[in-house]
């Protein structure tokens, strides 16, 4: 009998489009309708009830089982709802109601949350997944506009079951209402359902895209140092190499844009096991197009470094790079002491909330029960100067 196995999830918000995707059981036809949110007020409260009105809809009838629509003509910064069907000569499936809502304009303050690890901690859990299905839960209580993985979301991405176990199945309601994007880590190895799964812009193991005021790119740092050569193979970081040449092009175009925001996997500076200083040799573009803060992982902890401009300290031009290893923690990987660049660090299963908006930053570090334990702020004034708080 057919039925949904994954999702329905979201991918690639815009002011006026949204992307759904969903994966089922054998092949079959995909549509989704979107409906109008429609509010009731009791008193001081108010609340979305279920809609009735149908306003949009997109559809397919080439058989898939990996599904993907998009819906456009949707208004900026507004909340709809969605449904999606399939069918196929064994019957027919059909999910839930849920929620989303599009991205905002340029003005408009907007937050997300960050994490990782969800697989790649998988060979030292011994809580059977708890710690995942925690960071999960904590982030949907933040009920962010849309969720950054920094890659290692599965143990192998190209074992399918891998997908379900540490990804889809524990992240279901989470992914159903938020969108999400992702890097390539170690851990998904390159493959093939790493790209069947999420609606990123081509290669997908690299590109950006925008939301409100700031710009994001997504980096694959396992292409510029293969896993399996890593540490012995010769860096292929400048220009020349495809992915270098689309940082420096995408930073240059994005040069209107009041927040700069890169993630990609291994860390150029963490004060623990796993840093990669090859990856150093990007932070001179970072510097030189006015980055703000750049998310990794692969060291399964939390660090935050001191603002970092040319090899040192500069809380003037500096650039913030932050591990959040988030979905485990691995304390003996920390060194003895902190290194230099350090300004924060433990080893706690944990997730980050930013909020973003017209003059500042604000990041929340929280633990997977919800504590909170660290705060950081960036203020940016109307020249553009940074103050680090």
């Amino acid at each position: 009998m057919l039925a949904i196995v994954k999702g329905p999830y979201l991918q690639w918000p815009t002011q006026s489009t949204m992307t759904i995707m969903w994966e089922t059981s054998e092949p079959a036809t995909s549509r989704v309708e979107v409906f109008r949110a429609e509010r009731i007020h009791s008193g001081h409260q108010g609340n979305y009830k279920e809609p009735q009105q149908l306003l949009t809809s997109a559809s397919s009838d080439n058989e898939m089982a990996v599904h993907q629509l998009t819906v456009s003509n949707l208004e900026p910064g507004t909340a709809y709802f969605y449904k999606v069907y399939s069918s196929s000569k064994h019957g027919q499936t059909t999910s839930e109601m849920y929620p989303f809502k599009t991205a905002g304009g340029k003005l408009e303050s907007f937050s997300f949350t960050v994490t990782s690890e969800t697989g790649g901690y998988s060979w030292f859990d011994t809580t059977e997944g708890e710690i995942n299905r925690r960071v999960f839960r904590q982030m949907q209580r933040y009920r962010p506009d849309f969720v950054l993985f920094v890659g290692d979301i599965v143990d192998d991405g190209a074992r399918y079951e891998d997908w379900d176990r540490y990804f889809f199945r524990p992240g279901k309601e989470l992914l159903a209402t938020t969108p999400c994007y992702s890097c390539l880590g170690n851990h998904e190895n390159n493959g093939s359902w790493y790209y069947d799964f999420f609606a990123f812009h081509p290669p997908k193991n690299y590109y950006s895209f925008n939301y409100g005021d700031a710009h994001f790119v997504c980096l694959d740092s396992t292409a510029f140092i293969p896993p399996d050569t890593y540490p012995h193979s010769p860096c292929s970081i400048g220009p020349g190499n495809a992915q270098y040449d689309f940082l420096v092009r995408d930073l240059q175009h994005a040069s209107s844009a009041k927040w700069k925001i890169v993630f990609f996997h291994y860390p150029p500076y963490v004060s623990g096991g796993y840093q990669v200083e090859e990856l150093r040799a990007l932070c001179p573009v970072f510097e030189k197009y006015g980055v703000d803060v750049v998310f990794n992982s692969h060291t399964i902890v939390y660090e935050r470094s001191q603002p970092l401009h040319a090899g040192r300290v500069d809380y003037d031009q500096g650039i913030v790079y932050i591990v959040a290893g988030g979905a485990g923690a691995m304390p003996e990987w920390l060194l003895p002491k902190r290194e230099w660049h350090t300004a924060q660090s433990v080893a706690v299963p944990h997730f980050i909330q930013v909020v973003v908006a017209a003059d500042r930053m604000e990041f929340r570090m929280l633990d997977d029960e919800g504590r909170l334990f660290d705060m950081y702020h960036i203020h940016k004034d109307a020249d553009g100067k940074k103050i680090h708080l």
